[in-house]
């Protein structure tokens, strides 16, 4: 069962609104990435709430989150709740609000009623219907200057469209730039603009009268505004043949014309599609009142002009919103997983991650804060966390200057990869210049500390090169990506082997260096989980 067209209403905290159309079965709200409504708020759980489509009729129910989920203030259950036109759910820091989709307000008429049209024109006719003057050898020297002065001015206005509407990057600034000019330039009384959503659909979106607004998208006022009513009969022949149109003298007594233009007074009538690169984008609609101010075939060329430089701000428009979408996307992204994973995902975002992985060499490298434990206990939250998230970010700063991949956080230390998702021949190279990279900017670290009264810290780190599992470990709804192995719990073992300030190297890290890297051999240790005794090394790293 197909219901009408409904949609959520969101708010966020900042006063940004976006819409969402609700389609028929499960709408998922959450932070989760993968949730049919994604909310980027920490208060919003990853699972949050889920909604339920069945027609007409939309239900609500709370999936147990952290911070509740609230309908017209009130905490919802377990129970799901019906919802209704204009109920307000709080999620978070969003607010969402139930609504319907405006459709267009056509206006009672016969079906097949007899217009009078004057005009028809294809936007891309243009410039091109105006003559040049020198192809034209039957008209006055005045003739002639009325037409340059006619093309001077669609060009000027080309120029003045393209200036201002290159310079908004919301659908809504580009409406209303668009009904500004039109009541500026044309005698319009009225002028009302459709979007064509993704479903095909046509809705209101803008409209303004010379004595005001009467509603716009993307405004307060969006929700509560009666979109003006037009005329079926023009509204489908512009949007479907995509040509404009002009009607006038639709008052006479001799002329058959819609009903609806006789009741409101519509005397003179222009509509023109707005076509962008992937088809029909929308319909602007215009109509005048005044019999005195009726619209002229130049009327028709300047809303022409505006349509058509409509279409190409709608395209740019939605370009940088998907640029955003794609930056924010990326953003996410590599907090958590490797750049190059991250180039992956955006080239083919249709591409689903699994759980699951594959065998490869690479060198792992553990590093850990000693003693940081006992100097937080002597430490408020807020300054622990504060100094974590400095250590975190020199050492993130180091790992990647020399191309390794940061797998994760550990508490009080780090855990990276050389060599995943992609291996080169010189990964355990990286990795002790990675960890050398790291030492000193513990030295820098330790300045800081001093020098604001706290106690100076070091860090030990470990580095050992094998074969490893690589790749997504988890569930179904949350994955890390990781290296699985010997090789990682030995990487470990001589991290937890190594003094402040030490950074100790296995026998195999050891085989797959250059002679650029300085160490000294130690003794064979006795790692746990291997039978054989290690051999280990030191990087000297010292300036």
């Amino acid at each position: 069962m197909t219901g009408p067209p409904l949609t959520l209403r969101i708010q966020s905290l900042g006063g940004r609104l976006t819409k969402h159309l609700l389609v028929e079965g499960e709408t998922a709200i959450g932070r989760d990435g993968k949730a049919g409504l994604t909310l980027d708020d920490a208060r919003v759980s990853r699972r949050h709430a889920l909604l339920m489509r069945e027609g007409p009729k939309v239900t609500v129910t709370d999936l147990a989150s952290r911070n509740g989920t609230f309908l017209n203030g009130r905490r919802l259950g377990a129970a799901a709740e019906t919802l209704t036109p204009g109920d307000v759910l709080k999620v978070g820091d969003f607010t969402v609000v139930f609504e319907p989709i405006e459709s267009i307000p056509f206006a009672e008429e016969p079906a097949a009623a007899d217009m009078r049209q004057v005009l028809q024109k294809a936007p891309d006719e243009l410039l091109s219907s105006i003559d040049t003057p020198a192809a034209r050898r039957d008209v006055s020297a005045e003739g002639l200057r009325f037409e340059l002065d006619k093309k001077t001015r669609v060009l000027g206005l080309f120029y003045e469209l393209s200036r201002t509407l290159g310079s908004v990057f919301s659908l809504s600034d580009v409406y209303d730039k668009v009904i500004g000019i039109l009541l500026q330039v044309t005698p319009a009384a009225r002028v009302v603009i459709y979007q064509r959503s993704e479903r095909a659909e046509m809705r209101h979106v803008a409209s303004g009268t010379r004595e005001g607004r009467a509603g716009g998208a993307g405004t307060a006022a969006d929700a509560e505004a009666q979109p003006l009513r037009v005329s079926r009969t023009v509204f489908d022949n512009v949007a479907r043949q995509r040509v404009s149109v002009l009607l006038e003298n639709t008052r006479h007594d001799d002329v058959a014309v819609p009903d609806s233009m006789r009741m409101h007074q519509t005397h003179s009538v222009m509509a023109a599609p707005i076509v962008g690169r992937k088809g029909l984008l929308g319909v602007i609609y215009t109509d005048q009142q005044d019999v005195t101010q009726a619209f002229s075939s130049d009327d028709l060329d300047l809303l022409n002009a505006v349509a058509v430089q409509t279409g190409i701000a709608i395209d740019t428009v939605r370009a940088y919103e998907a640029l955003q979408r794609e930056a924010k996307a990326r953003e996410k992204y590599e907090r958590f997983l490797p750049q190059q994973l991250v180039d992956d995902v955006m080239l083919d975002p249709n591409r689903e991650i699994r759980p699951g992985g594959a065998r490869v060499a690479l060198t792992v490298l553990f590093g850990d804060l000693r003693g940081f434990t006992t100097l937080s206990e002597s430490s408020n939250p807020e300054a622990v966390v504060d100094r974590l998230n400095r250590f975190y970010t020199l050492m993130s700063e180091a790992i990647f200057r020399h191309g390794g991949t940061l797998d994760k956080y550990l508490g009080d230390g780090v855990l990276a990869l050389f060599g995943a998702p992609y291996a080169t021949e010189r990964d355990a190279v990286k990795a002790v210049r990675a960890a050398i990279d790291m030492q000193r900017s513990m030295a820098t670290f330790n300045q800081e500390l001093t020098s604001a009264g706290e106690q100076a810290i070091a860090m030990g780190i470990g580095i050992n090169t094998g074969s490893a599992i690589v790749g997504f470990v988890g569930s179904d709804t949350r994955l890390d990506y990781t290296a699985i192995g010997d090789t990682v719990n030995t990487a470990a073992r001589l991290e937890h082997l190594a003094k402040p300030g030490q950074i100790l190297i296995s026998e195999h890290t050891i085989q797959a260096l250059d002679a650029s890297v300085n160490y000294t051999m130690l003794d064979a240790v006795q790692v746990k989980g291997r039978v054989a005794r290690l051999q280990i090394a030191e990087v000297a790293w010292a300036r």
